[in-house]
């Protein structure tokens, strides 16, 4: 009658794991709660707990592994590294041409950042630049030209 609790416990596993997956769409817990399955069914058969164990460390690398090539194809890689590189490229509105620090703040994307100038230059409010590079939490900015 052994075998019953460590069924139970391990089902549950296997449900969290699998809801956890869900939540996060990572295709690292679903190997996992496919071992906690498997060492369940063992369970059910009398194994050992020590080969349960084993099992389930077994079935979820082999898993972990075989489910790589799908997550590699299913997640594609857009070349952003971070939030913030997602600015590169868009067009912002000067909202303050003398912030602290020799800065200026930029409103770009509905945020607002500090700012370089690549060219050193100070402009008006409400000047148009362009994001061209992020140094660390600021901006790198250069005054638009409309094409």
């Amino acid at each position: 009658m052994e075998a019953l609790p460590w069924f139970w416990i391990w089902v549950i596993l296997a449900a969290l794991l699998c809801v956890g997956e869900m939540l996060t769409a990572s295709f690292f817990l679903l190997p996992f709660g496919v071992g906690a399955i498997v060492a369940a069914l063992a369970a059910v058969l009398g194994v050992p707990l020590f080969a349960q164990w084993l099992i389930f460390i077994v079935v979820s690398v082999i898993a972990l592994f075989a489910l790589r090539p799908l997550a590699r194809r299913i997640t594609k890689n857009t070349g952003v590294r971070s939030g913030a590189e997602r600015l590169v490229g868009l067009v912002g509105e000067v909202i303050d041409g003398e912030a602290p620090g020799g800065l200026i703040r930029v409103r770009v994307d509905r945020e607002e950042w500090n700012a370089n100038v690549v060219d050193g230059s100070k402009p008006a409010v409400g000047a148009p630049m362009q994001v061209v590079a992020i140094d660390g939490t600021r901006l790198v900015v250069q005054p638009w030209v409309q094409q």
